[in-house]
């Protein structure tokens, strides 16, 4: 199934949506996990044993949605295809925030770094490669000289103070540095918070050809227990007041360069979404004009390896680690050119940046199955309200992401895996998808108007996912609820981006809107 990306900034948009009056106070408000269960256990009229969820549910093949209100500027139009599991029941599951295992990180550190050595980052570094750095910085130093830079200039300053510090530091370097080998073992580390002692994780971390950005990378940090997750708030040094939090965030990352991983969305560009291609073999093909918009357009595919052969790449890596229960979702490529604004940039600056060659990847998105059920997700975290005002500890939400290339797998991201503690209910009773319909027509409208009455909003929607979605238990980061939930797909005022987060969740149970920033 194809997902389309979506406006990077409507995260942050989201965030100012919720903290705005709400008019429909019955569906928006009344978070009530409690009641929210004992809704999902109600029985029903009897469903006759497999019985499809599009029939149960009275849900079309397609959403047709046209709302104009001009007075509010909010356009929604669109002719979505529904997607629904290949299930006549959506569970309900209580799940917590998992950890990697050794076995699992033996299985990722020896597939990956197969034929290479691998070692503990070295606590210092050997007098010949400062040396090379300082040549390398003081290379650029004289190059911004003849370009005309005067001593004063931030750039120079910059380099000058670079030099001098590592200058210092040849004076008691090393001349040699003993490496050690490491095999992938987990090893106990010390949790901090904020000056205070939390509890103790497990983590690895290990690097193909230390002091240079050549070899291989491979980290594992498993999440410490959590005794004591309050938050922590202070005062900065211009008076401000600032307030840090723990968070829930077990992440497996591996880069085949240490300096090169674009296989990102984190850090990269959405050009093209390849899972059709992915499914029936065929090449990606680059469309003409303009792709980026900016100063960086791509031109051309450089990629030889297909979609379907990345694809299948990435999933021969996660049945060799023994991962059985994700699925590939979308394949898509991806290249490391940026929207460039040449308002906030300096010619000499965005010439620099036309005259690096360009790098693309495939990146083959995973998601979960629960139950024989996607679990959607996407790229960020949900914070839990310590009060009405503030917020406190993060629980990111689970995405894993290969990257490939030409030279094979060239990364993976995986972050917060989720493990099932137990199934509330296997067949949740869920409202019908006309109802689900008005409340869509209703709040979609009424967030936009909240967000800002002077600007237009054209909003399309291009699909629409049944799925799980997961949510805070009692404001807690670590073990939440998987509950079914309508996603709803699309673009804003023509744009998509890189992240994938939905335009509207609706909780499929209760009718309540998730906000996902929130994680209820």
């Amino acid at each position: 199934m194809k997902k389309r990306l979506f406006l990077v900034l409507f995260a942050s948009l989201l965030l100012l949506c919720a903290c705005q009056p709400t008019p429909e106070s019955p569906i928006v408000v009344g978070k009530d996990n409690e009641a929210m269960i004992e809704k999902a256990k109600e029985t029903s009229a009897p469903v006759p044993v497999g019985t499809a969820l599009r029939e149960q549910l009275g849900c079309p093949e397609v959403f047709s949605v046209s709302i104009a209100d001009e007075a509010k500027k909010i356009r929604i139009t669109g002719e979505a295809p529904i997607m629904l599991p290949d299930t006549d029941a959506m569970p309900l599951l209580y799940v917590q925030a998992g950890r990697f295992g050794q076995e699992q990180v033996y299985a990722f550190f020896r597939t990956l770094t197969a034929g290479q050595e691998m070692y503990e980052l070295p606590t210092a570094t050997p007098k010949e490669y400062i040396a090379k750095h300082i040549q390398e910085e003081q290379e650029q130093l004289d190059q911004l000289l003849a370009d005309g830079k005067g001593e004063d200039d931030f750039e120079v300053r910059a380099y000058r103070e670079n030099i001098q510090a590592l200058e210092k530091e040849y004076q008691t370097a090393p001349e040699t540095v003993a490496l050690v080998p490491n095999d992938g073992t987990l090893k106990p580390y010390e949790y901090t918070f904020a000056g205070k002692q939390r509890g103790t994780g497990t983590s690895v971390l290990a690097i193909g050809k230390p002091f240079t950005n050549e070899g291989s990378w491979f980290q594992v940090t498993n999440d410490a227990d959590y005794a004591d997750a309050g938050s922590y708030t202070f005062i900065d040094e211009d008076g401000n007041e600032q307030s840090l939090s723990p968070m829930s965030s077990s992440n497996l990352e591996y880069a085949r360069e240490s300096g090169h991983m674009v296989g990102s969305y984190t850090g990269s560009t959405a050009l093209l979404d390849v899972t059709g291609q992915s499914e029936t073999g065929e090449a990606a093909v680059l469309p003409d004009g303009v792709m980026i918009t900016g100063y960086l357009e791509p031109e051309t595919l450089l990629l030889s390896v297909t979609p379907a052969e990345a694809r299948r790449q990435a999933e021969t890596l996660m049945q060799e680690c023994g991962v059985t229960d994700m699925f590939v979702d979308g394949v898509y490529l991806l290249t490391d050119r940026q929207h460039i604004d040449p308002e906030w940039w300096r010619e000499e600056d965005l010439a620099e940046l036309r005259a690096k060659p360009e790098q693309q990847v495939y990146a083959v998105r995973f998601l979960r199955r629960a139950e024989g059920v996607p679990v959607e997700s996407y790229f960020g975290a949900s914070q839990a309200r310590t009060d009405d005002s503030g917020y406190g500890p993060e629980w990111f939400y689970e995405v894993l992401e290969v990257g490939v290339d030409d030279g094979g797998i060239q990364s993976v991201y995986w972050v917060a895996p989720l493990t099932t503690e137990s199934v509330i209910t296997d067949h949740a009773a869920l409202l019908p998808f006309s109802d689900v319909r008005g409340i869509f027509e209703k709040m979609l409208p009424v967030r936009y108007a909240n967000y800002a009455a002077d600007l237009e909003w054209d909003i399309e929607i291009e699909e629409v996912r049944l799925c799980l979605w997961r949510i805070f238990d009692r404001n807690s980061f670590t073990r939440g609820i998987l509950v079914p939930a309508w996603c709803f797909y699309g673009r804003i005022n023509g744009d998509s981006g890189t992240e994938f987060q939905p335009i509207l969740i609706v909780n499929a149970v209760d009718g309540t809107i998730i906000d996902p920033l929130f994680g209820y």
